[in-house]
């Protein structure tokens, strides 16, 4: 006879997770103790906050593809939330198992009404046998909706037995979803489009990964050039010469100017979009390609050319179709726009001013050196621009960050828990001073605590960039300001990370000379187990479009044409 910890134990690995990260607590104590006590359960990974542990489950599933797993106690629902939230805004799929005390007005109720806001699906268990079921739909429905789902189970029936029921089965293994195939005439429709398009800019987002081969396919046919979402980032090789970088309000100029010079859009899974990027109605024609009608970031009152149904299947069913184009001039313009903007890059990272180093050189010293198969996590702030510009993947790396929520601290329990999905792979966070105070601190306890196994990897390089500076909110505020030369206005404690880091029995480098960026990145990359490593890095080094801005300004053009100009606006 099991209880249904055990059984969800069981379960839980039948559905293909084999790690919950979590807090403890005594609502969920049986759970864990039923995951830290059986062989074939899950492992489990306690994070220093709720926030973290689900963040992690979020990593998870970006990552593997599968299912993510946390847990918690009801007292903590409230924590668990913004992580959730990330993963809810992101469409991965997680699941939350809550653990609830009895209260005077039912058991769990409250963390329910919490959960279901974020949740695809949200249940309470109430007695031991509607356990495995209730499991089983959760699962099913955080993967086919590709969501949150939450479940809210007392302690006393997570320690009550379930008389006669088996710990695992084979019914209990949610079914992957089935490819969904295009109706004929839509891809006849949009064929049609897209042949007959003399500018064609493809936009490849976070739902349409698995196309990304046959999207490279159609834009090497139609002469088209191709920019991809933040989530979407390592979908294709940053080496292929009509790829433009990430198409987002602060993202790649290159990108922006494919999207604006355009006749005909095809976006593909690209339900991560920004709409604003958008170009207007008119003058434009749109093809859209989404798993549901509800996917496309476009509006129902905006025409376009529509195809539902997987996103791979619905581009090799238009792509014998289509209609090589005859001239290639916009290809070469493509290719051009490109070159000219990495050569850019490439003059913007060698330059320094005074001794400080250039953040935009970390990360293309990086770039260059970036281990077969990397997994590279970044936060927001310009940790986020450093990558958007100068980071080059090559095939078979990964990159993962919180996308459409930009959580400030995500990307230390993100790659926490890339390291442990993907014990093979090189992991490499890039994260400012600012994120990094904003709990990537404490979980370096978590990689502390797991240092004996960890120190056998791959390398886990934290990378924090120490400027002393809340810096793209700085940008913003400058660019707003019409002066660039504003006092610093988000100050960030200043703090000793490499030695923080020592003192918590991590390995540390700390770097603050321009001229050995290169070489500090290559001796780090060739070990093994983590390390943290602080750059001191200038904070007077624009991002790119803190620069465009200014130079819109100057020019007396009265502000820049590309979309982000509105996000630079401050309100009063």
């Amino acid at each position: 006879m099991v209880n249904v910890s055990e059984l969800v134990a069981a379960r839980l690995r039948h559905l293909g997770v084999d790690r919950v990260y979590g807090t403890p607590g005594l609502a969920v104590d049986p759970l864990i103790g039923a995951l830290r006590g059986a062989p074939a359960a899950p492992g489990f990974v306690q994070a220093r906050g709720e926030e973290s542990a689900a963040l992690m489950a979020c990593a998870q599933a970006k990552l593997t593809g599968g299912l993510g797993c946390c847990a918690a106690s009801g007292t903590g629902v409230l924590r668990l939330l913004a992580g959730l939230y990330d993963a809810a805004a992101d469409r991965a799929p997680v699941l939350a198992l809550v653990g609830a005390d009895p209260a005077p007005r039912g058991p769990g109720s409250r963390a329910v009404r919490h959960l279901a806001e974020v949740s695809v699906y949200c249940e309470e268990v109430s007695a031991p046998e509607l356990a495995g079921d209730a499991l089983r739909r959760a699962a099913l429905a955080a993967v086919t909706d590709r969501g949150v789902a939450s479940l809210v189970v007392p302690r006393g029936v997570l320690a009550a037995d379930v008389p006669g029921e088996p710990p695992g089965e084979d019914g209990s293994v949610t079914p992957a979803p089935q490819a969904r195939q295009p109706a004929a005439d839509d891809v006849r429709r949009a064929a049609e489009a897209l042949s007959g398009a003399g500018r064609l800019a493809i936009v490849l987002g976070n739902a349409g990964r698995a196309a990304g081969g046959t999207a490279s396919r159609v834009a090497q046919l139609l002469g088209a050039g191709v920019a991809t979402t933040a989530l979407a980032r390592d979908a294709l090789p940053d080496d292929l010469p009509y790829l433009t970088g990430v198409a987002g309000p602060l993202g790649s100029e290159a990108a922006a100017a494919l999207l604006r010079e355009c006749d005909t859009l095809l976006l593909v899974g690209a339900e991560d979009l920004d709409p604003a990027l958008l170009p207007g109605p008119h003058g434009c024609r749109i093809v859209t390609v989404d798993r549901e009608p509800g996917d496309c970031p476009l509006g129902g009152d905006v025409a376009a050319v529509r195809v539902n149904g997987d996103a791979a299947a619905c581009l090799e069913a238009v792509l014998p179709l289509l209609r090589r184009a005859p001239r290639r001039g916009r290809r070469t313009r493509v290719e051009r726009l490109v070159r000219d903007w990495r050569a850019e890059g490439e003059a913007r990272s060698s330059r320094y001013f005074g001794t400080s180093v250039n953040p935009r050189s970390v990360v293309a010293e990086l770039s260059g050196r970036l281990p077969d198969r990397s997994v590279v996590v970044t936060d927001s702030g310009t940790a986020l621009d450093w990558w958007t510009r100068h980071l080059r993947l090559r095939d078979g790396m990964r990159s993962l960050l919180s996308g459409q929520l930009g959580l400030p601290g995500a990307a230390v329990p993100y790659a926490v828990a890339a390291r442990f999905a993907a014990p093979d792979r090189p992991v490499i966070a890039l994260v400012g001073d600012g994120a990094f105070q904003s709990g990537g601190l404490n979980e370096l306890i978590t990689v502390r605590r797991h240092l004996d196994r960890l120190a056998k990897l791959p390398p886990l390089v934290f990378c924090v960039f120490n400027n002393g500076d809340l810096n793209r909110l700085t940008w913003q505020r400058r660019a707003a300001d019409g002066d660039p030369l504003v006092p610093p206005s988000a100050e960030v404690p200043a703090l000793p990370y490499a030695e923080l880091a020592r003192l918590a029995g991590l390995p540390a480098v700390r770097c603050d000379r321009p001229r050995f960026v290169g070489s500090v990145w290559a001796d780090v990359l060739a070990g093994r187990g983590p390390v943290l490593l602080e750059f001191v890095v200038d904070g007077e080094t624009p991002p790119d479009w803190a620069v465009a801005v200014d130079a819109a300004r100057n020019s007396g053009r009265g502000g820049p044409r590309n979309p982000l100009a509105k996000l630079l606006r401050v309100p009063g």
